[in-house]
């Protein structure tokens, strides 16, 4: 079994490495990771749903934008998130669009760890090589 994400050193910030066979299950495990960032993941239920939809030039800005608004979506609606899906993905004429669903359950002091100010694109990488794909993403917190 491949590993979903390893968290890298890094000096104030959370850095980490998100892998997949495909870009669409990198990006799911770059959303766990993310997950795991801010709350004990493994504590919650999936009893809330999150729908978004997201589209970029670039992979390294679609990564962005879809951390970036699962941070937003979980925060305006005050959930910690456990799960992200991939439900729709394109790429057509020089444009990327996807669309997803995320889980979890309403905020609780106890299964909360680290408050996440930000998803950068600063360090924010996508690679492909022999049909695995590797995400890296750099969080503010």
């Amino acid at each position: 079994m491949v590993k979903k994400y390893e968290f890298l050193e890094h000096k104030a910030d959370v850095l980490y490495k998100a892998y997949g066979r495909s870009f669409e299950e990198a990006l799911e495990n770059a959303a766990l990771a993310l997950f795991n960032t801010i709350a004990k993941v493994e504590k919650l239920k999936k009893n809330k749903r999150i729908e978004i939809e997201e589209r970029a030039k670039i992979p390294e800005e679609l990564v962005a934008f879809v951390l970036s608004d699962l941070l937003s979506q979980a925060e305006i609606n005050e959930l910690f998130l456990k799960e992200f899906e991939v439900k729709e993905f394109s790429k057509k004429g020089g444009k990327i669009w996807l669309k997803g669903l995320a889980y979890g359950e309403e905020m609780t002091p106890d299964k909360g760890k680290t408050y996440v100010k930000a998803v950068t694109l600063h360090e924010t990488k996508v690679e492909e090589k022999e049909g695995k794909w590797m995400i890296r993403v750099l969080l503010d917190i």
